[in-house]
């Protein structure tokens, strides 16, 4: 497979990365996004938006500075438990070096939570603000945080958070819980107190299903005046898979990486690596009915071609459903 090949895949991959990351960062008030950046209308997934910063720094120093941003002012609406859970989807130790890293920001500022995970003494490349600005909680997009905010960081706050960006739809506790990052157990715990609350709704038939009604909740969440920190009518957020899309696309430009390094001669283990990048992120992309190309197309040295293929298509999805 030619050095081109994985060249420009590793880039469309590096480049998504980064656009999700900044498209993110800007509706949560990060002072360090201009205001050129796109506003999302799908619900931030802060974990994987912490993970995917760290992760594509190299690519975009300015990340690693609204993370810290981050540490400052949000890390106490950030879940310890649950970007452990992420951390795992990432490649390699990408995903713990990226939770150690915030893990000793967060606890430099003074969130003793963190301590368990954190190093002694912050990266060199950490630079804080001296006045911090308050992140934007009442945007649709900052749904997550805003919930975490009001009702506390766990496994509640975010089956509601997930189950409203659904719109209307039902869903599996076994679904919730891979969306979320929690145990089944957890989840189904969670979900039949705030069943029990009035909060949800559930069948009565096995599995069991639980919805979040968006009306009541809509208005319920809507802020005074109709609108967030920005214009325009207030609007329920959608659900996308955000853990699992920058998981893959640091997977993907983490193997471009490692072609290039060390040449691409190891053809049918670079493509042994590319089927199975595909095949671990695929009931995610098939969840956000991201087009994936068939299995068949993953077989031998194809598998390379696929992911390619693959990369911009989650590329070109990203930037469609931020």
């Amino acid at each position: 497979m030619s050095e081109s090949v994985w060249a420009e895949l590793g880039r469309t991959a590096n480049a998504a990365a980064v656009q999700l990351a900044w498209g993110q960062w800007v509706r949560l008030g990060s002072p360090a996004v201009g205001g050129a950046a796109p506003h999302p209308s799908s619900i931030v997934d802060v974990e994987a938006l912490i993970l995917a910063s760290l992760a594509f720094r190299g690519e975009e120093r300015r990340l690693g500075h609204v993370v810290a941003w981050w540490a400052e002012v949000g890390a106490s609406l950030t879940s310890l438990q649950r970007i452990r859970a992420v951390a795992k989807r990432f490649p390699g130790a990408m995903g713990e070096d990226g939770l150690r890293d915030f893990a000793t920001m967060a606890a430099h500022r003074g969130d003793r939570r963190w301590l368990p995970a954190a190093d002694a003494a912050v990266p060199e490349w950490v630079r804080f603000g001296r006045a911090p600005a308050r992140p934007a909680l009442l945007e649709p997009c900052a749904l997550w945080v805003r919930l975490r905010a009001g009702l506390g960081v766990g496994a509640k706050a975010d089956t509601l958070a997930f189950l409203l960006g659904l719109g209307g739809a039902w869903a599996s506790g076994k679904t919730v819980a891979f969306a979320t990052g929690y145990s089944t157990v957890t989840i189904g715990k969670a979900a039949s107190e705030m069943v029990m609350a009035g909060l949800l709704r559930a069948t009565e038939s096995r599995p069991t299903e639980y919805l979040a009604p968006p009306g009541p909740w809509s208005e319920l969440l809507t802020p005074e005046g109709g609108g967030g920190t920005g214009s325009g009518k207030w609007s329920m957020p959608s659900w996308r898979h955000w853990a699992e899309v920058a998981a893959f696309l640091a997977g993907a430009a983490a193997l471009s990486g490692e072609a290039l390094s060390h040449g691409v001669g190891r053809e049918h283990v670079l493509a042994s690596r590319a089927r199975d990048l595909i095949e671990r992120h695929r009931r995610a992309m098939d969840l956000d009915r991201i087009p994936v190309s068939a299995p068949e197309r993953h077989r031998g040295l194809a598998a390379v071609d696929a992911l390619a293929e693959t990369v911009q298509t989650v590329a070109a999805w990203t930037e469609a459903a931020l």
